[in-house]
């Protein structure tokens, strides 16, 4: 295996930080999700408008009891877990729950 290249992409303010906050939550480095994104089979993905949209009814569902910050933490949370899952149970390092 050769040497890496680098890639430049360019993406929304909104969306990078979506990634920062995902790549956070897993102890990983950004560019490590987006590489391993980038090279996963295609697994459902939400838009920033879905995923605000998502948080939001997360926040009503939770009638006050949790500040925004900690339902958005849960919810990119929750999402990033179920992708690995669903990611490595497609790649077949083991068996979907």
């Amino acid at each position: 295996m050769g040497p890496m290249q680098e890639l430049k992409i360019r993406i929304k303010p909104d969306d990078l930080k979506l990634l920062t906050d995902q790549a956070a939550l897993l102890g990983v480095p950004r560019a490590q999700l987006i590489r391993d994104r980038a090279l996963s089979p295609a697994v459902a993905r939400l838009t920033t408008a879905e995923y605000h949209r998502l948080v939001a009814d997360a926040v009503a569902a939770m009638r006050g009891d949790l500040p925004r910050l900690q339902v958005e933490y849960l919810v990119a949370y929750v999402i990033t877990r179920f992708d690995q899952h669903s990611r490595q149970a497609v790649a077949g390092h083991q068996p979907a729950a």
